[in-house]
């Protein structure tokens, strides 16, 4: 699998109204992945320790590197509708993006994971 890692550091506004970020976020979640069946999951942590504290971390998970292809030329073509980019470009009001990395798993089973799950 592959994971593409944004790194984002809130705005001023973000950080005033966490609430209103955080409510921001869950709606931008449903309406930006809608139809990107490419994307099989996605999570969100925040840096608490290290460098960049309260920076943002979003991860999306892709099969291969074929279905992260298509999910950039998916993104590509809803960025030529202008009401779909304007509603992506406000994310400019909550978050600086900082940096963007692709993660692969290692070639063997490897972790384990005994938290609950979580329900939406």
């Amino acid at each position: 699998m592959l994971h593409l890692v944004y790194r984002l550091r809130l705005t001023p506004a973000a950080e005033a109204d966490p609430h209103a970020f955080w409510a921001w976020a869950r709606e931008r979640e449903t309406w930006f992945y809608d139809g990107l069946d490419t994307v099989l999951a996605t999570r969100w942590t925040v840096r608490t320790v290290g460098t960049d504290v309260h920076t943002i971390e979003h991860t999306a998970s892709f099969a291969d590197e074929a279905a992260w292809g298509r999910y950039r030329r998916q993104l590509s073509e809803r960025g030529g509708d202008p009401a779909w980019e304007g509603r992506r470009t406000e994310q400019g009001a909550w978050w600086e993006l900082l940096d963007a990395s692709l993660h692969s798993d290692p070639p063997v089973p490897l972790g384990f994971d005994r938290a609950p799950r979580t329900v939406r």
